[in-house]
């Protein structure tokens, strides 16, 4: 593989937060019976404990962001380093609570987010 997968990576997580998110809001405002205006949904996502696990995908696009601007160029090293992380992000944990965890009952409640994993994992191989 001549191109390395991290800007493509970099791409389908985002979608995957933007997925991630809009299936919270749904059940936040299911349960909670309100509809959020995108400045309160804005709130919550900085604010709020529920949301809190989403942060990390969040702040691991930044740092791919950050990484493939700077200069000199970001090394392959530093690319597979990024990589490693998104993978152990989604994958890499079974504690309570965790990332993967919550990430993985969602998975298997929700069709589209079943099929951008499916999509991100190309991106492992």
């Amino acid at each position: 593989m001549n191109d390395h997968p991290l800007p493509t990576l970099r791409n389908q997580l985002l979608s995957l937060h933007k997925l991630l998110m809009n299936t919270e809001r749904a059940a936040y405002e299911k349960e909670e019976k309100v509809t959020l205006s995108p400045l309160k949904l804005l709130q919550l996502l900085t604010e709020n404990e529920r949301f809190s696990w989403l942060r990390q995908l969040s702040q691991l696009v930044v740092m791919m962001d950050e990484a493939m601007e700077e200069k000199p160029p970001i090394t392959n090293e530093r690319k597979d380093a990024l990589v490693a992380e998104a993978r152990h992000l989604l994958t890499g944990s079974t504690e309570a609570g965790s990332f993967a965890m919550r990430y993985a009952a969602i998975q298997e409640r929700e069709a589209a987010v079943a099929a951008a994993h499916a999509e991100i994992r190309k991106s492992f191989e």
